[in-house]
């Protein structure tokens, strides 16, 4: 059964899957989205960011304006367009130069410490999956470590960071995040988010112990203790991250796109580590956007081995298809509501769902207790 309508891209505007599909640099299997390669659609989606540039695009410049040479359409371009792709990708290489001194003096000080860490997403693919003449740049930095150093990690970031707390009315919840959030003192770049875990350890059953076994030494960077997440690994947190923001097209897909491409995680170690996980129904979704809008060859052998049931598809679909997770303010009803409902259909397992939930009733009481004991009292 061919999985190429199985899409989660319909609700993004077109001229971004365009851009999106044409920023890939793995092109692999180029017939099965042929309608996205027409020179005059592309040049058509280019146009408007002579004018302004959708932020969602903009970690995008560098691969787009890379292949704008590649595919021989530069020369088509307006001036005025060239020139603000090539700003524009020249700001992002000096960042992502900014980004790798940071992580090399910072990865220096938590080798001493005796702390190894994986990085994730845009830091592991800076050098790898793409080049560093093309990075493509995520909004911060992600950093990986043990559960029993992640205090002593927090402490080093500290000497010249700042963490982001969530409120000070939240301080029962912020002491049990999976990951916690650094800010340089001087207002500068970058974003740091520390993690102990991949995502919320309620929801999804990820084995740290086995993660960090299957991880591999990073490339880029002269020590043991700087390290990548497996192929399969990577692509299952790309998968877990996706459903966490309900979206599974964005640049994760290019991303895992890459992945797929460049690392060829194997499909029978994907489909054991997905299970492990719990993480079935969210490869699915991940994989299944990436054959349909970008050309990703993953066979539909795989898919159908991974799909959900035809209720839970629907549920799960109408949920990415709904435009209130990407319009509407996360603090609101009827982003919660889904949100909750989410948290029941898409792990595989429906009771982790619940248990979360339970959980986080119990933190955010407890955050209110502690509210209640710290609130000053009232003068007589």
């Amino acid at each position: 059964m061919a999985m190429t309508g199985h899409s989660c891209c319909d609700s993004k505007p077109e001229e971004y899957l365009l851009l999106l599909h044409f920023a890939r640099i793995s092109r692999i299997a180029e017939t099965q989205v042929p309608e996205r390669h027409h020179d005059i659609d592309i040049l058509e989606a280019l146009r408007p960011l002579s004018a302004s540039i959708d932020p969602a695009i903009t970690p995008l410049l560098p691969l787009i304006y890379h292949n704008t040479a590649r595919t021989g359409l530069r020369c088509r371009l307006p001036p005025e367009l060239t020139a603000t792709l090539k700003n524009g990708t020249m700001r992002l290489v000096a960042q992502d130069l900014a980004n790798r001194q940071w992580l090399l003096r910072n990865l220096e000080a938590f080798e001493k410490a005796h702390i190894p860490v994986i990085l994730l997403k845009g830091a592991a693919f800076a050098g790898t999956l793409y080049p560093d003449n093309t990075p493509r740049l995520g909004i911060d930095l992600d950093l990986l470590v043990t559960g029993d150093c992640f205090d002593d990690a927090c402490a080093i970031l500290g000497r010249t960071m700042n963490p982001v707390l969530l409120s000070d009315k939240r301080s029962a919840t912020h002491d049990t995040l999976f990951e916690r959030v650094f800010t340089p003192r001087d207002g500068g770049i970058p974003t740091v988010e520390l993690h102990r875990d991949l995502t919320n350890p309620s929801i999804f059953h990820i084995n740290q112990q086995r993660l960090w076994e299957a991880s591999r030494r990073h490339p880029v960077y002269n020590s043991e203790s700087v390290r990548l997440l497996s192929p399969e690994d990577t692509l299952l947190h790309l998968a877990v991250h996706a459903f966490r923001d309900l979206d599974f097209c964005n640049h994760n897909i290019l991303d895992a796109h890459e992945v797929w491409c460049q690392w060829h995680p194997d499909p029978e170690s994907l489909t054991d580590r997905a299970t492990q996980w719990g993480a079935r129904k969210a490869l699915f979704y991940l994989l299944a956007t990436c054959q349909a809008s970008m050309g990703t060859p993953v066979s539909d052998t795989l898919l159908n081995s991974l799909k959900p049931s035809r209720i839970c598809d629907g549920i799960n679909r109408k949920i990415l298809q709904s435009p209130v997770p990407s319009t509407t303010d996360r603090n609101t009803l009827g982003y919660r509501l889904i949100q909750l409902m989410s948290q029941l259909t898409f792990p595989d397992r429906l009771l982790r769902g619940i248990r979360f939930q339970v959980s986080y009733a119990r933190l955010r009481v407890h955050d209110w207790i502690i509210g209640l004991r710290n609130r000053p009292h009232a003068s007589l």
